[in-house]
């Protein structure tokens, strides 16, 4: 075998009959890069569109813990539920549109103590040690109007729980509102093209595509890092609503009447103010070029 020189590189020539090297196997690489969308077979100008709002939130969450004890497991069970019994009764007359409770129970077992040698106190763990059970029945409740979100309040309050949780907000945005922002941001894209073309000397086209989700506008096809989306973004709350401290009282007395609840949780309303969420939305709108 020979070798002829081309340049700067060298070329082994094959004697006749002599057998062809394997073909070298490319070296794979990583694609970081998406394909070409099909609206990018010609000149086209994407254009993202913004709008934004700030919106009271329109769900509260929270939790009250009625506790019960009884040498038996149904016992410590009962009396939870007596305690708890005139404030359910009294949340469901709401309509379910506007409050919704569920209820749930946890039971625990207490066992004997002694001391040992070293007067230090311990607690069986052995099943014929069982000195009575503790019961704790968690009232959940969500308001889904805000109006009535005081008035529910109070009467959880009146009920005297041992233990009531904050008010927790939340924004659930409904169908009118992401279609107000979604054309909003249309018309946003629309003048961001205008502004974009007038400025490039350009002329504006037809619409080749409206995306929603403002994806279309985030294509890949750069290699860049792509970014996370979302058809409706909310941002942190506004306002922070700090709750009542814990109340405890023990479950000695009786549950008072249904009257007698409405009445004192009349007297004692507490101001829940909810706070304001950002809401954001991004349409990606693809016009052709002239």
């Amino acid at each position: 075998m020979r070798r002829v020189w081309i340049g700067l590189c060298t070329l082994p020539l094959l004697a006749a009959g002599a057998e062809a090297a394997p073909p070298v196997k490319p070296v794979e690489t990583t694609d970081r890069f998406d394909a070409a969308p099909w609206w990018m077979e010609r000149a086209v100008l994407p254009q993202t569109g913004y709008a934004e709002t700030e919106v009271e939130a329109n769900r509260a969450t929270f939790a009250a813990r009625f506790k019960g004890t009884g040498k038996t497991a149904s016992e410590a069970q009962r009396q939870a539920v007596a305690q708890a019994e005139t404030l359910i009764s009294a949340l469901r007359q709401r309509p379910a549109e506007a409050v919704r409770v569920r209820t749930d129970f946890a039971v625990q077992a207490f066992y004997e103590q002694y001391r040992d040698k070293d007067g230090r106190q311990i607690a069986n763990v052995r099943g014929d040690k069982i000195q009575g059970y503790d019961a704790t029945l968690t009232l959940r409740v969500e308001v889904r109007d805000m109006a009535v979100l005081e008035p529910i309040y109070a009467l959880v309050l009146a009920a005297a729980p041992p233990q009531v949780d904050r008010v927790a907000f939340a924004l659930q945005p409904d169908n009118a509102l992401r279609d107000r922002l979604r054309n909003e941001a249309t018309r946003d894209a629309a003048a961001r093209a205008q502004g974009a073309v007038k400025a490039t000397g350009s002329t504006l086209g037809g619409i080749r595509l409206i995306d929603p989700s403002g994806r279309a506008c985030r294509a890949d096809i750069l290699g860049r890092r792509p970014d996370a989306n979302a058809d409706l973004a909310l941002t942190g709350q506004r306002v922070e609503y700090k709750g009542p401290p814990q109340m405890v009282s023990g479950p000695s007395s009786p549950p008072p009447p249904l009257y007698q609840l409405e009445a004192r949780a009349a007297e004692n309303a507490f101001i829940q103010t909810p706070p304001l969420y950002r809401v954001q939305v991004q349409t990606c709108v693809v016009y052709d070029l002239k």
